[in-house]
């Protein structure tokens, strides 16, 4: 199939659909960093009608055509794209091999909002997570100390939901956000609170004991608030209740 024409194609009918105000509304929601995000404003049902018609040419395509297309959408900065990017790059998950984690870099050095970011985490890089530990670890490693704060996000964000309740990387994610917790950046911030949220649900002992001490050093409640949403009244009173140490 010649991927060159279907982006163009795909990429087109996004553009016909674009809306002035809805970019706006878009821009002001996402409030990205100045990192080159861009966004067409159409409405949820418009994108999903789009969306749902390609869904049978994707899986049409083959492996080495998905990860070429996949990586057209990502350059090019437009939120909508990704969305296509990260549907294309789920389909390949089962079939990735260790010789294919770098399109993670690659995806990676185009994270340009907290959307595409959480969506690439949650479908792709989570289950490479479970099934390449040790070299998924390495990368997020390097994202955890990266300029790049959607790579920062990343890192931590990687283990949130199903990866954080199953309680196997506990350590992992404690030792990324113990890195991030002083970041300047509040999308990073928001991040590691989610990821301490959904960690707890799979070893809540231990983290409710590291939130405490985050309380202690005086960390941002932006994070210690997010941590604790899910413990009860007379829980979150006792974590409330920590005053930073002199």
């Amino acid at each position: 199939m010649d991927v060159e024409r279907l982006y163009s194609q795909i990429a087109g009918e996004l553009e016909k659909k674009t809306d002035t105000r809805g970019v706006e509304r878009e821009m002001y929601y996402h409030k990205t960093v100045g990192e080159g995000f861009k966004a067409y404003g159409i409405s949820a049902p418009e994108f999903y009608e789009i969306a749902k018609r390609y869904q049978s040419t994707f899986k049409q395509l083959n492996f080495e055509e998905r990860v070429a297309l996949a990586e057209r959408f990502f350059r090019s900065g437009y939120g909508g794209q990704m969305s296509f990017g990260i549907a294309l790059l789920k389909l390949n998950v089962k079939e990735m091999r260790l010789s294919d984690l770098g399109v993670l870099e690659m995806v990676g050095g185009c994270l340009n909002n907290w959307a595409t970011t959480d969506g690439f985490c949650i479908d792709v890089v989570q289950p490479l997570l479970l099934r390449y530990p040790e070299e998924v670890l390495k990368i997020l490693r390097q994202w955890n100390e990266a300029e790049s704060l959607w790579k920062r996000r990343a890192s931590v964000v990687a283990f949130t939901r199903k990866i954080g309740e199953s309680g196997k990387f506990t350590k992992e994610a404690l030792e990324l956000s113990s890195h991030l917790i002083w970041d300047k950046e509040d999308y990073v911030r928001k991040g590691v609170g989610w990821a301490l949220k959904d960690v707890m649900r799979g070893d809540k002992k231990r983290v409710v004991e590291y939130v405490k001490g985050l309380r202690r050093k005086g960390v941002s409640a932006v994070i210690t608030l997010y941590a604790i949403r899910d413990l009860e009244d007379e829980e979150r009173k006792e974590v409330l209740g920590i005053k930073p140490q002199a």
